[in-house]
Protein backbone atom coordinates (compact mmCIF):
# COMPACT_ATOMS: atom_id res chain seq x y z
CA UNK A 1 0.00 0.00 0.00
CA UNK A 2 0.86 3.42 -0.80
CA UNK A 3 -0.48 6.89 0.22
CA UNK A 4 -0.48 9.72 -2.07
CA UNK A 5 -1.44 13.50 -2.07
CA UNK A 6 -3.27 15.46 -4.87
CA UNK A 7 0.31 17.03 -5.42
CA UNK A 8 1.06 13.43 -6.64
CA UNK A 9 3.78 13.15 -3.62
CA UNK A 10 4.63 9.72 -2.23
CA UNK A 11 3.21 10.44 1.63
CA UNK A 12 3.70 6.85 2.93
CA UNK A 13 4.04 3.33 2.31
CA UNK A 14 3.91 0.10 4.47
CA UNK A 15 6.40 -2.46 4.88
CA UNK A 16 5.59 -4.66 1.50
CA UNK A 17 5.58 -1.61 -0.39
CA UNK A 18 8.78 -0.86 0.97
CA UNK A 19 10.29 -3.99 0.12
CA UNK A 20 9.28 -4.02 -3.32
CA UNK A 21 10.54 -0.01 -3.88
CA UNK A 22 12.59 1.02 -0.83
CA UNK A 23 12.63 2.94 1.29
CA UNK A 24 10.77 7.08 0.93
CA UNK A 25 12.95 8.82 -1.15
CA UNK A 26 14.69 11.84 1.13
CA UNK A 27 16.11 14.84 0.13
CA UNK A 28 14.95 17.80 -2.69
CA UNK A 29 12.18 19.38 -3.14
CA UNK A 30 10.19 17.02 -5.52
CA UNK A 31 12.01 13.11 -3.91
CA UNK A 32 8.86 12.01 -3.47
CA UNK A 33 6.84 13.04 -6.14
CA UNK A 34 5.96 10.48 -8.54
CA UNK A 35 5.39 12.50 -11.73
CA UNK A 36 9.10 14.24 -11.42
CA UNK A 37 10.83 10.07 -10.34
CA UNK A 38 9.11 9.68 -14.24
CA UNK A 39 11.01 11.65 -15.64
CA UNK A 40 14.54 11.58 -14.02
CA UNK A 41 14.74 8.42 -12.74
CA UNK A 42 14.02 6.15 -15.66
CA UNK A 43 16.85 3.80 -15.07
CA UNK A 44 15.64 2.83 -11.67
CA UNK A 45 12.13 2.57 -12.69
CA UNK A 46 12.87 0.33 -15.83
CA UNK A 47 14.95 -1.84 -13.08
CA UNK A 48 12.02 -1.94 -11.19
CA UNK A 49 9.09 -2.04 -13.36
CA UNK A 50 11.02 -2.84 -16.61
CA UNK A 51 10.40 -0.66 -20.09
CA UNK A 52 6.66 -1.22 -21.03
CA UNK A 53 5.72 -0.29 -17.25
CA UNK A 54 8.01 2.77 -17.13
CA UNK A 55 6.06 4.03 -20.58
CA UNK A 56 2.77 2.90 -18.80
CA UNK A 57 3.99 4.66 -15.28
CA UNK A 58 5.23 8.05 -16.80
CA UNK A 59 1.49 7.82 -19.62
CA UNK A 60 -0.44 7.99 -15.87
CA UNK A 61 1.75 10.64 -14.20
CA UNK A 62 1.61 13.12 -16.78
CA UNK A 63 -1.86 13.49 -17.34
CA UNK A 64 -2.28 13.07 -13.46
CA UNK A 65 -0.30 15.88 -13.40
CA UNK A 66 -2.51 17.96 -15.82
CA UNK A 67 -5.24 16.70 -13.95
CA UNK A 68 -3.53 18.32 -10.61
CA UNK A 69 -2.70 21.35 -12.14
CA UNK A 70 -6.48 21.78 -13.41
CA UNK A 71 -7.77 21.25 -9.74
CA UNK A 72 -5.07 23.72 -8.29
CA UNK A 73 -3.70 25.97 -10.94
CA UNK A 74 -2.50 28.77 -8.50
CA UNK A 75 0.04 26.16 -6.54
CA UNK A 76 3.84 27.41 -6.55
CA UNK A 77 4.59 24.02 -5.87
CA UNK A 78 3.01 22.06 -8.87
CA UNK A 79 3.93 25.66 -11.50
CA UNK A 80 7.50 25.06 -10.34
CA UNK A 81 7.36 21.03 -10.79
CA UNK A 82 5.99 21.56 -14.42
CA UNK A 83 8.74 24.26 -15.01
CA UNK A 84 11.72 22.21 -13.95
CA UNK A 85 10.43 19.26 -15.87
CA UNK A 86 9.57 21.69 -18.66
CA UNK A 87 13.23 22.98 -19.24
CA UNK A 88 14.76 19.99 -18.15
CA UNK A 89 13.59 17.21 -19.46
CA UNK A 90 12.98 16.77 -23.65
CA UNK A 91 11.11 13.53 -22.42
CA UNK A 92 8.91 15.39 -20.54
CA UNK A 93 8.21 18.45 -23.10
CA UNK A 94 7.64 15.40 -25.74
CA UNK A 95 4.69 13.69 -23.56
CA UNK A 96 3.52 16.53 -22.58
CA UNK A 97 2.40 17.64 -26.30
CA UNK A 98 0.27 14.69 -26.47
CA UNK A 99 -2.39 16.42 -24.17
CA UNK A 100 -3.81 13.73 -21.87
CA UNK A 101 -5.67 14.17 -19.07
CA UNK A 102 -7.09 11.58 -16.35
CA UNK A 103 -6.57 9.63 -13.32
CA UNK A 104 -6.36 6.01 -12.94
CA UNK A 105 -8.36 4.59 -10.48
CA UNK A 106 -7.24 0.44 -11.44
CA UNK A 107 -4.82 -1.42 -12.99
CA UNK A 108 -2.19 -3.99 -13.44
CA UNK A 109 1.46 -3.85 -12.26
CA UNK A 110 4.61 -6.07 -12.46
CA UNK A 111 7.23 -5.60 -10.73
CA UNK A 112 10.44 -6.77 -9.70
CA UNK A 113 10.85 -7.52 -6.08
CA UNK A 114 14.68 -7.39 -5.64
CA UNK A 115 14.88 -11.06 -4.47
CA UNK A 116 11.57 -12.76 -5.61
CA UNK A 117 11.54 -11.34 -9.22
CA UNK A 118 8.46 -10.72 -11.33
CA UNK A 119 5.50 -10.51 -9.78
CA UNK A 120 1.97 -9.27 -10.91
CA UNK A 121 -0.39 -7.10 -8.89
CA UNK A 122 -4.24 -5.55 -9.39
CA UNK A 123 -3.73 -1.95 -8.48
CA UNK A 124 -6.96 -0.70 -6.68
CA UNK A 125 -6.76 3.62 -6.09
CA UNK A 126 -9.16 4.89 -3.56
CA UNK A 127 -9.49 8.39 -3.06
CA UNK A 128 -10.57 10.68 -0.19
CA UNK A 129 -11.50 14.14 -2.01
CA UNK A 130 -11.97 16.31 1.40
CA UNK A 131 -8.07 15.98 1.82
CA UNK A 132 -7.37 14.81 -1.64
CA UNK A 133 -5.16 11.73 -0.74
CA UNK A 134 -4.87 8.67 -2.68
CA UNK A 135 -4.45 5.02 -1.23
CA UNK A 136 -3.31 2.65 -3.75
CA UNK A 137 -3.40 -1.20 -2.73
CA UNK A 138 -1.64 -3.67 -4.21
CA UNK A 139 -3.08 -7.10 -4.82
CA UNK A 140 -0.99 -10.19 -5.72
CA UNK A 141 -2.01 -12.00 -8.97
CA UNK A 142 -2.72 -15.67 -8.92
CA UNK A 143 0.21 -17.29 -10.93
CA UNK A 144 -1.23 -20.48 -12.34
Amino acid sequence: MTVHDGRLDLLARNAAAAALFGPLPAGGRYARNIVHQCFTATTALCEVLGDAGTEHLTRVARAELRSALGRYPADDYLQSLFTELWTTSTTFRTAWARGEVGALRSAAKRVHHPTRGWLDFDIELLHDPESDHWIMLYNPRETA
